[in-house]
């Protein structure tokens, strides 16, 4: 591979800045029609998302694995996007806020996981007025697991590139467009506007080490540059990349009262349709603002794709138009809760996950062969809108419009907690399924059948 022999600051530098060049040239990706088709006619930001997400997910970079030169090339690319903002180094002097962790398995459990160095990357847009002292962070992870030596769903290409395009070059794409528009937006409104609007501070910060156990944001409110009492909201972005029916889920809006309304408000005239989700997974960044007392939004897929954690989650697979909304989103929610002239109030989650131990939905071998159609609802179970053909569901008699309720007994309360179930599981186990069918229960065996 290309990055094989980079291994310090320069040599990144110069192949980031390579590669950049070569995703911008439609030339060059020339035989990718499934990524480039229609990008002559997209909007500048479409065209903008689509270059750093392909960037960021370029097999050169191996999986963007912490401690490799791959993901030394990303961050630089990070790095270079938020100067290009406008945005000033979160860390003193310095875009990077380097740190040590355990790499390997699920929250570094694993008996050969390695202690690597990661970096997180982050800059700020400073505030106005009497807001200025207050925060609103923007983050996502960029790091993925290279070669799959840990993490990995797939056994049958054991040591392939994960290149890790929707999880999560997709949400990392998602803060480096979203930084420039705010940077941009606040231009305009401080030329707009007589005199100075108060507004919160703004930092944008990009985490390593997620895959491992949120490594990154842990270290980050543990050695915050400002105090953690000072950050109003933080919002994550993690696997935006693959939006089904043009909607995305937004958690944790629960965690201060004025969130609903802000969210839908920074809705209008976005081409994407917020799903407000109850409940929160402790399973991404935002969880570790969470737990000091931080509001926080976290927006992800409402369905979960086959490909997330394998090698065929690859850039040609994203749609970049409905990431480039949730981009859009995002920095209007940011925009919004910046200039809202009030406090935002923690406020407890019901239903937040606080284990970080146990199964991941990066352990599931099987694969049970239904698209989700409720993801989010407040309603618990999990809606069926369709069963694949040849998988578990079909050949046990699951049917479009049955609503699993139990899965061996214990209570399904929506699709995140499904999968974990799930993941407990190996192929060839017989599990007992409760559905709801035209107002009755029936209880279906399903024999599970590898991914």
């Amino acid at each position: 591979m290309v990055y094989a022999s980079l291994m310090n600051p320069v040599s990144t530098f110069t192949i980031s800045l390579a590669l950049t060049t070569s995703l911008c040239s439609t030339a060059n990706l020339s035989g990718q029609d499934d990524t480039t088709s229609g990008l002559h006619h997209a909007s500048p930001e479409q065209r903008e998302y689509t270059q750093h997400a392909m960037l960021l997910a370029h097999p050169a970079l191996e999986g963007r694995l912490p401690g490799s030169p791959g993901i030394a090339a990303a961050e630089q690319a990070i790095v270079t996007s938020f100067q290009s903002s406008g945005f000033r180094p979160a860390f003193g002097k310095s875009y990077r806020q380097p740190f040590e962790f355990k790499q390997g398995g699920v929250f570094g459990n694993r008996s050969d996981a390695q202690i690597v160095t990661g970096v997180n990357v982050g800059a700020t847009l400073p505030g106005t007025g009497a807001l200025r002292d207050q925060w609103v962070v923007l983050g996502a992870h960029h790091d993925h697991i290279g070669f799959g030596a840990f993490g990995s769903r797939s056994t049958a290409e054991v040591g392939q590139v994960h290149e890790g395009a929707d999880d999560n070059a997709s949400g990392t794409a998602a803060v480096m467009l979203a930084a420039r528009l705010l940077g941009e937006r606040f231009t305009q409104k401080a030329d707009s506007t007589p005199g100075e609007t108060p507004r919160r501070s703004i930092m944008v910060v990009t985490f390593s080490g997620e895959e491992s156990g949120l490594n990154g944001s842990r270290y980050f409110v543990e050695h915050s540059p400002i105090p953690i009492e000072q950050i109003d909201l933080m919002v994550n972005l993690d696997m935006v990349g693959r939006l089904v029916e043009n909607k995305v889920q937004v958690c944790g809006t629960q965690s201060a009262n004025v969130l609903p309304e802000l969210v839908q408000a920074a809705a209008e005239g976005i081409d994407i349709i917020p799903v407000l989700a109850t409940g929160l997974t402790s399973r991404s960044d935002h969880a570790s603002f969470y737990r000091e007392q931080v509001p926080v939004i976290f927006m992800t897929e409402t369905v979960f794709p086959d490909e997330y954690h394998t090698p065929e989650d690859e850039a040609w697979r994203l749609n970049f138009t409905s990431a480039t909304e949730a981009a859009r989103l995002a920095a209007n929610i940011v925009l919004m809760a910046s200039l809202y002239p009030k406090q935002l109030e923690w406020q407890e989650v019901p239903g937040f996950e606080t284990a970080e131990g146990g199964p991941s939905i990066s352990d599931i071998k099987i694969r049970f062969g239904i698209k989700p159609g409720n993801y989010g609802d407040t309603e618990p179970g999990v809606l069926v809108s369709g069963v694949s053909s040849g998988t578990s569901a079909e050949e046990a008699g699951i049917m479009t419009d049955d609503l699993l309720t139990a899965w061996n007994g214990n209570q399904i309360i929506g699709v995140r907690e499904w999968m974990l179930m799930m993941a407990e599981h190996e192929p060839g186990d017989i599990v007992t399924v409760t559905v709801l069918r035209n107002d009755e229960s029936l209880d279906i065996p399903v024999m599970l059948k590898p991914r």
